[in-house]
């Protein structure tokens, strides 16, 4: 079969898919890997990398086009910033290879019959990117392991922290760390996460230092700083970018501890989604909290809402996202898209019909709500 004639089969085969959906099963294919879950990647972010490198591979399938030079280049930027966040060597690779397995599989049972032998002779350059992207992770680990500055302290800060979070017993080094730092491993401590918008990865290793400097628990992870501090808010002393987004908690002690670095991150993470600044607490984002906490009902609330105005609906989508935004007031609805209010009416009535959930009720704009916070409109 002629390349052309197998790109054209290829992109039978796709069009036929839901790409957004395929993205979500991809990045299920490896989620919950352990050695992937205990550094606290942010979700939304990992998902944007799982359809960013979708689309290159499609393009390379059906269009014969490879990865450019300025592609690759973010690879190498993003190999050496997971390995200063600690990802491990092998971590990234392993779930590029599990990713392309489960590509593998689905678009071979979406095949027909007469599709296969056209798909088969494109495996080579499904794992040929897995193999070129496989090699940009270890030469950029390598490069990262010589040339970041982070200190024995860091690394040392990050690993107990990990240990805190994971609820094992302090190692010997471990306490010796801590009263070094002056802070007390079984007293309540305050958890925190910074982050610098725009800053670089060793721009925040070298805040985590200037914090343990008071006496704090702290350490970078990539592009923030997660710590815990015994006493009054350490940052306060510190002078902070202006747009810096601190997300902080009250005293925990134990377990706790961990449970809320966790929760503190997402709420850090949807703080910078949000192009907010200063101190943010878990208060702030209990909503949107709920939803990071359960992908798949998120990913349901907005299917029931939204994919009924995919499409041909597109502007009905549109309305929808501007009357949540105006907290469903009708007169500033129509005002702010702009359309006669009789045009609004008639058009929710529209959504209703095709969502089957009526936007009049509290029920309805509720489900409506989550849905829009869940596509990320908010």
């Amino acid at each position: 079969m002629e390349a052309l004639t197998r790109g054209e089969v290829l992109r039978q085969i796709i069009e036929r898919a839901d790409l957004d959906l395929f993205a979500d099963r991809v990045l299920e294919s490896f989620w919950e890997q352990p050695a992937f879950q205990q550094l606290h990647p942010p979700r939304e972010d990992v998902r944007a990398w799982v359809r960013w490198n979708l689309d290159l591979v499609i393009r390379w399938l059906v269009q014969g086009e490879p990865p450019s030079e300025s592609e690759l280049a973010v690879f190498r930027e993003h190999a050496q910033a997971r390995a200063r966040e600690g990802f491990g060597p092998d971590v990234i690779p392993a779930n590029f290879r599990r990713g392309a397995r489960f590509a593998w599989r689905a678009m071979l049972e979406a095949a027909t019959e007469e599709e296969q032998p056209a798909l088969l002779e494109s495996a080579d350059l499904l794992f040929e990117y897995v193999d070129r992207v496989s090699r940009i992770y270890s030469e950029g680990h390598a490069s990262a392991a010589r040339v970041t500055a982070t200190s024995a302290e860091e690394i040392a800060a990050g690993a107990l922290l990990r240990r805190i979070e994971a609820e094992e017993s302090p190692l010997p080094e471990d306490h010796r760390l801590a009263q070094r730092l002056g802070f007390a491993l079984e007293r309540a401590a305050r958890p925190f996460v910074i982050a610098l918008p725009d800053r670089s990865p060793e721009r925040h290793a070298e805040l985590a230092a200037k914090l343990r400097q008071t006496g704090a628990l702290a350490a970078s992870e990539g592009r923030r700083v997660v710590g815990l501090s015994g006493g009054a808010a350490p940052w306060r002393r510190l002078n902070l970018d202006p747009q810096a987004v601190i997300a902080h908690g009250p005293p925990a002690i134990s377990a706790e501890r961990g449970h809320s670095l966790d929760e503190l991150r997402d709420v850090a993470h949807l703080a910078l989604a949000r192009g907010g600044c200063g101190e943010v607490g878990a208060d702030d984002y209990l909503p949107e909290l709920l939803l990071r906490r359960s992908p798949r009902i998120a990913s349901e609330l907005q299917a029931r809402i939204y994919s009924p105005l995919d499409g041909d609906h597109a502007e009905l989508a549109r309305t929808l996202d501007v009357l949540i935004k105006n907290n469903f007031e009708k007169g500033a609805t129509a005002a702010a898209l702009p359309v006669h209010r009789n045009t609004l009416r008639d058009r929710i009535v529209r959504i209703s019909e095709l969502t089957g959930v009526d936007l009049e009720g509290t029920e309805g704009r509720g489900l409506a709500w989550l849905a829009w916070l869940a596509r990320g409109k908010a």
